[in-house]
């Protein structure tokens, strides 16, 4: 029944197209058309481009969008080799995307989350064409013919809701033309790579087109020559049909299977230990020390997501309704007599989800201007999920996970006048989160409200200064166990509370020399409680939920304060010329932390023990200096052909990688800096394309993840990878 209703939301909005006549074309369809071949075109030659974003839910620039913004475009992404996700840890200054198991968990700033299981939430708002996803991606997913990905900073909890406590990610992807065009494109590199990758978009007439996509990415594993490979393919086929001037309709559904062996951890960098291998030296300190994680990985990840995006011009106003259902089923076995990472691990979801919004046509940039937006979200997951670890206890088995939650928000930006705007918003939300396993049934249910409130004032057309004050938050849920059993302080509580955040950050965006310097720049200061983590620890209950059986749990560990300072500039230094530059400072603390963990190893057994730890422990994946430099220059070489040679470098001081781990010099990532770089020859006006690439060409280990105190268990990047990538459109 809730299915039938979700599917059926949007019928009102189709319903309207009868009332008026067709005469629209394709191309009025598409709001933005992104370029469509796998290298395109320039920007205007001597600027700086102004990126047309959507991240704020409707059209404006970086430049007039009062938040830190980041946008990496889909011609960065080619000169950059970024082909998926988890590639943008080279280029985004401020995030961190985390690989955990099978999926991926993305930080901004420090703050995120790293759950693997669906008790609890991302603490950064991910979603692909407008359709949120409330799960982590999966590894690979979504990043198949983009056209840009905008990374916004800061809790975002009037528009985007819960989950959005440290940003959100957008990914946008091309949309369908009314052009025939597409490309092929294919890569060989080094691991064994070899990627393929097909986009053709078909006109239907004058009011409809079809886009499809497929690309199939494989290469070998670089831990140990077997883990963090790539086997996946991944499809998309999206409509987009305009029947009058008034009515869109874009339809889009995309599927993903992943194989290979699976994501693993390592013990560098214990006294002995090698990057990138699965040996753990007798001498690491690590209690899983004296062994070679044995490879016999196996991943099975099918996620099928679809949507239904409909809008209506009423001429005061646009009606925009989002359908959509994601179905994500993960299977991960690394079987037993392992040393590092053995476990196996199954998990089914169903996610259906609809939002409903009315933005207003009038602008703020004018005095008594009125800019609205006000809508309501509504969404409902099932699924299961059972995980077992040898030598960890028994398993842990969720029968059910049921989850509800709903939405009413408005935000609104008056002008004051024709430079000060003002802006105000608010969401209530109310949450549910249910838990069935054998140790018995157990759910959390709450209301929150969210707000914003802030400042925009212009200097000049091309310069801004804004102030924001803003709330968000991370659903709170069940992590088993029995509630009406006394909870010591060496296990973990039955539930978990909610993550909640007040952020203020003040900032100024500028374009000079005619726009060829643009250079933005904030402050903020984000105020914690209830931070959530995880750590393996023991439940009170009954069943396979008990206090002798050791499993994965989610706590809140209280305050954290951080503050810092982001700076981003390009300089189109001359036709030929662009450079960048971003750097961040930033410095965070937790509050007196209490934790309920483990002590021991799998072959003695494990015992629950507690870490309690004064204020002023550092926060985790948070370096004090972050740098990200860019270069790039074009040799024009006459009849419609260039090379493009581009360069790109990360530096990074050292960062904690362990809630709770104190004065270990393992836990800590150490300063680095990885460099990408690739050389690309075009001819036939950007018809074909040659490229070469090299990435992080340091050949530097980076750890993004560490799993517990004492533990010695870390994930990491890949090494160095090049190939050669050769594509051509139509």
């Amino acid at each position: 029944m809730l299915r039938k209703t979700l599917l059926g939301s949007a019928a009102p909005l189709l319903m309207i197209a009868a009332l008026t006549p067709v005469h629209a074309s394709a191309a009025e369809a598409a709001e933005a058309p992104a370029a469509t071949a796998s290298t395109p075109a320039r920007p205007e030659t001597g600027t700086v481009q102004e990126l047309v974003v959507t991240a704020e839910k409707r059209e404006s620039t970086v430049q007039r969008t009062a938040a830190t913004l980041e946008v990496v475009t889909g011609v960065a992404l080619a000169r950059q080799q970024i082909v998926d996700v988890k590639d943008l840890n080279s280029i985004l200054p401020n995030a961190q995307i985390v690989p955990v198991v099978n999926s991926l968990q993305v930080t901004i700033r420090g703050i995120g989350s790293d759950f693997i299981d669906p008790r609890a939430d991302p603490g950064v708002a991910a979603s692909l064409n407008g359709l949120y996803f409330d799960r982590p991606l999966s590894n690979g997913f979504a990043f198949l013919d983009v056209s840009r990905v905008e990374v916004l900073a800061g809790p975002q909890g009037t528009l985007y809701g819960r989950n959005a406590a440290a940003g959100a990610m957008n990914i946008i992807t091309n949309q369908p033309t009314n052009h025939f065009e597409g490309y092929v494109e294919g890569t060989l590199g080094s691991l064994n790579a070899n990627d393929l990758k097909a986009v053709v978009n078909v006109p239907l007439g004058d009011t409809l087109a079809v886009r499809v996509a497929y690309a199939r990415d494989r290469r070998d594993g670089y831990l140990g020559d077997y883990y963090d490979d790539l086997h996946s393919d991944t499809s998309r086929i999206s409509a987009l049909w305009r029947p009058t001037d008034r009515l869109n309709v874009y339809l889009e559904s995309d599927y993903l299977q992943t194989g290979g062996h699976g994501q693993a951890n390592e013990a560098w960098p214990c006294t002995g230990a090698q990057p990138w291998s699965l040996v753990v030296p007798a001498n690491c300190p690590s209690t899983l020390k004296g062994g070679t994680e044995p490879t016999n990985g196996r991943l099975g990840t099918f996620v099928w997501a679809n949507q239904l995006n409909v809008s209506y011009d009423l001429s005061w106003a646009t009606l925009t309704s989002i359908t959509g259902y994601i179905g994500t089923h993960q299977r991960f076995s690394n079987e037993p007599n392992g040393i590092l990472f053995n476990a196996n691990e199954t998990a089914n979801n169903d996610d259906y989800s609809e939002e409903i919004r009315l933005t207003g046509r009038d602008t703020a940039n004018h005095q008594g201007g009125l800019q609205w937006q006000a809508g309501g979200y509504f969404f409902t997951s099932t699924g299961d999920y059972n995980y077992s670890k040898p030598g960890f206890g028994l398993p842990f088995i969720f029968t059910s996970l049921p989850q509800r939650s709903q939405a009413g928000f408005a935000q609104v930006t008056y002008g004051v006048t024709d430079q000060l705007r003002i802006t105000a918003g608010a969401r209530y939300t109310h949450d549910f989160k249910g838990l069935v396993g054998s140790g018995g049934a157990i759910s959390a249910e709450g209301d929150k409200w969210t707000y914003k409130a802030g400042l925009e004032y212009d200097l000049a057309p091309t310069h801004m200064l804004y102030g924001n004050i803003s709330t968000g938050y991370v659903a709170g849920g069940p992590n088993g166990g029995n509630p009406t059993l006394p909870a010591p302080p060496t296990l973990a509580p039955p539930t978990f509370q909610p993550e909640t955040i007040t952020a203020y950050e003040v900032g100024s965006k500028n374009r000079f020399l005619d726009g060829r310097f643009q250079l933005n720049a904030s402050a903020y200061y984000y105020d914690f409680s209830n931070y959530q983590v995880t750590e393996p620890a023991f439940l009170n209950g009954a069943g396979q939920q008990k206090s002798g059986s050791q499993l994965l749990v989610i706590e809140n560990t209280g305050t954290v304060k951080t503050y810092g300072v982001e700076v981003n500039s390009e300089f189109a230094l001359t036709a030929s010329d662009r450079l960048s530059a971003s750097f961040l400072w930033g410095y965070g603390t937790f509050g007196a932390i209490h934790l309920a963990t483990i002590a021991g190893n799998p072959v003695t057994g494990f015992t629950p023990k507690a870490i309690d730890l004064p204020g002023g422990t550092p926060l985790v994946n948070l370096p004090r200096w972050t740098a990200q430099l860019g270069y790039e220059h074009t040799w024009d070489l006459g009849r419609g052909g260039e090379l493009v040679g581009a360069i790109n470098t990360k530096l990074s001081t050292k960062y904690p990688l362990v809630v709770g781990s104190v004065g270990d010099p393992f836990d800590n990532q150490a300063g680095y800096t990885m460099t990408n770089a690739s050389l690309t020859y075009d001819w036939d006006e950007n018809r074909y394309a040659l490229r070469g690439w090299v990435k992080n060409i340091e050949n530097t280990p980076v750890n993004t993840y560490g799993q517990a105190p004492g533990m010695h268990n870390y994930s990491i990047l890949a090494p160095r990878t090049y190939g050669v990538t050769l594509s051509a459109r139509f």
